[in-house]
């Protein structure tokens, strides 16, 4: 089978949410998943990432991280037309944050089949309002650098330690799940 190209791999664009974000960069992985995929954030989003980068902990130098990115232009803010959707969703879904809200309208508008979140009580009023855009955990993308062989397996195990430590996910469902997620990737 004849190698991907770049191009081929990067065809993938993903929006992501402020929890997805946060959990690749504590997970050291963030910058390596622009290799895999361009990744697009609505300016709920960037806001959402100034807020928390003025914190002196794992979160606020997770999101002074993602915002060099920003500012590198590795990563895109784009804006959404539709703020009445965004509104609907906040205020028809109490689970469902302003940020998040607006990642899932972005993907919609665009076009972009994937939006990443790692707000795990979201994930069902999510993808109840999601139409074409597939919901998933930024997992995903930590799967999808072990397939393109990117990172190991053991690398990703690793990745997903720092992200469990990093986020107090050790005892949480979403953590089971991403470990079982990269352990079937085996």
């Amino acid at each position: 089978m004849p190698k991907k190209t770049q191009k081929e791999i990067y065809e993938t664009i993903v929006v992501g949410d402020t929890s997805a974000l946060i959990s690749l960069a504590v997970g050291s992985v963030l910058l390596k998943c622009l290799r895999i995929s361009k990744i697009l954030i609505p300016q709920e989003v960037y806001s959402e990432l100034s807020e928390i980068s003025q914190y002196n902990d794992v979160h606020g130098k997770a999101a002074q991280e993602t915002i060099r990115m920003i500012s590198n232009g590795n990563i895109e803010v784009d804006e959404v037309e539709h703020v009445d959707k965004i509104n609907e969703l906040v205020s028809g879904y109490s689970r469902i944050n302003e940020g998040e809200a607006e990642a899932l309208i972005l993907a919609q508008e665009k076009s972009i089949p994937i939006l990443i979140t790692d707000d795990f009580r979201s994930i069902p009023d999510l993808k109840k309002n999601s139409g074409n855009v597939e919901i998933h955990l930024s997992i995903y993308l930590l799967a999808r650098l072990v397939l393109e062989k990117i990172i190991t397996i053991a690398e990703a195990q690793d990745a997903l330690i720092r992200i469990s430590k990093g986020r107090s996910w050790e005892s949480a469902a979403i953590y089971n799940l991403a470990k079982k997620y990269i352990n079937e990737l085996k």
